[in-house]
């Protein structure tokens, strides 16, 4: 069966897998080939993907499950690999942390950017008198 997770960056995994476990909102369930159609929610929680009793994994939030006709849909609004389960959270918590840091900087930027927007005003107006 084929497995496919699009996050709102484009095509994060798209290959054949032997199953998959999702751990979702309702509880862990495991997806084998020619599964009955289901749908399933992940606020926050993991993906594993074997492939020939090699496991790798995948913390998902904001996703959604779809399995259909031996195909593996998942859109995730978030997610992050790793080839144990603690290391796909500590690769997905590495990421939220740089994401903040980011957020940060930004913020900050655009602080000064509105002070000196702010002084500049007062300079031209001052000018004008």
């Amino acid at each position: 069966m084929r497995l496919s997770i699009v996050t709102p960056k484009g095509k994060y995994y798209d290959d054949v897998v032997d199953y998959v476990v999702i751990d979702g909102d309702n509880g862990q369930l495991a997806i084998l080939e020619n599964h009955a159609p289901i749908v399933v929610s992940i606020t926050l929680g993991f993906v594993k993907r074997v492939i020939k009793e090699q496991e790798y994994y995948y913390i998902v939030e904001g996703g959604i499950v779809e399995y259909q006709n031996n195909v593996v849909n998942i859109i995730a609004g978030e997610i992050n690999y790793g080839e144990t389960l603690e290391q796909a959270k500590a690769n997905f918590d590495k990421m939220r942390e740089n994401q903040r840091q980011e957020n940060n900087r930004k913020l900050i930027d655009f602080t000064k950017l509105e002070r000196d927007l702010a002084k500049n005003i007062k300079e031209i107006n001052a000018s004008k008198l």
